[in-house]
């Protein structure tokens, strides 16, 4: 019953789409048909985001509600005639980025979210200051801002979830920008030739200080622990000591041979023969004794 309400719901709102269209381009609303097609863009997008925050376990409508939002304030501002050049391409970018955001927040479990929201917001604000930057720069920024998005998932779910492979890509990234960045900016070939031998010391540190952990690692394993063979062993409990002999019991402390009653043991059946016989009780007195019988 669900699914067929869900599936006419979307059969009128296209067949309502469809008619509104085919009316704004015959002319019927005249200048307001932007501001209306704006608005219900808008207003379907406020919608979704409302069914969302009732329904959070739908995550996906907070991804269509922010889009259409968007979508829907980039066409009112074009209606309103405000220009804003190469941010109005990123205004949709930013909405569909805002979506994945939400999922993340409302569900941190959903950490995958973290690279499509990322790279949306990334891409929305490259757009915008793609004008303001040269080819190698803007390419630097945007190399380098991919490599921060894999650096925030690895920060962000660090010790819940094994993201440690998130820090490859984002070092690789941000070391690639940066080379493309310093041979966009610095333009001295002194300087062109000899930075690499930075990156040269960084990793010598790391060498050195990977070297260190492991001999000290090393020599912690190598520390002897006290020595137990010099530690005395109680009696008994070896299996290569030596018992002491066993001195045989006298004859007289020893058992007599099957059938016999040992030493200092007595015959149940003579104590009792040696207990003295109960006296015999006379018979009640008005009772004649009994007679026997001819």
């Amino acid at each position: 019953m669900k699914r067929i309400s869900e599936r006419l719901a979307w059969a009128i709102s296209l067949l309502l789409i469809g008619i509104f269209l085919l009316l704004k381009n015959l002319g019927v609303f005249g200048p307001l048909g932007d501001a209306i097609w704006g608005g219900l863009f808008a207003a379907v997008g406020l919608g979704f985001l409302i069914w969302f925050l009732f329904g959070s376990d739908r995550w996906w409508r907070a991804i269509a509600g922010f889009t259409l939002l968007s979508i829907g304030v980039l066409i009112l501002l074009g209606w309103r005639g405000v220009a804003l050049g190469n941010w109005s391409a990123s205004i949709v970018t930013l909405g569909l980025a805002l979506g994945f955001w939400a999922v993340v927040l409302i569900h941190p479990d959903n950490w995958w979210a973290v690279i499509p929201a990322g790279v949306l917001t990334l891409l929305g604000l490259m757009v915008g200051l793609q004008p303001l930057l040269s080819r190698e720069a803007w390419m630097a920024a945007f190399v380098i801002g991919l490599g921060l998005v894999f650096l925030l998932l690895y920060v962000l779910r660090f010790g819940q979830h094994d993201t440690r492979w998130a820090a490859i890509p984002a070092a690789a990234l941000i070391l690639l920008g940066l080379v493309t960045w310093i041979n966009s900016v610095f333009t001295d070939g002194g300087l062109l030739l000899w930075w690499p031998l930075l990156l040269a010391i960084g990793g010598g540190v790391l060498l050195a200080g990977a070297l260190g952990r492991r001999e000290a690692g090393q020599t912690a394993a190598a520390v002897p622990g006290p020595d137990v063979s010099q530690v005395p062993a109680a009696s008994g409990t070896s299996m290569t000591q030596e018992l002491p002999d066993v001195v045989p019991a006298p004859a007289s402390a020893q058992p007599s041979q099957a059938g016999g009653t040992p030493p200092g043991a007595s015959d149940i059946y003579s104590v009792l023969a040696q207990q003295p016989s109960e006296p015999a009780q006379p018979p009640p007195a008005g009772d004649a004794p009994p007679q026997s019988w001819p």
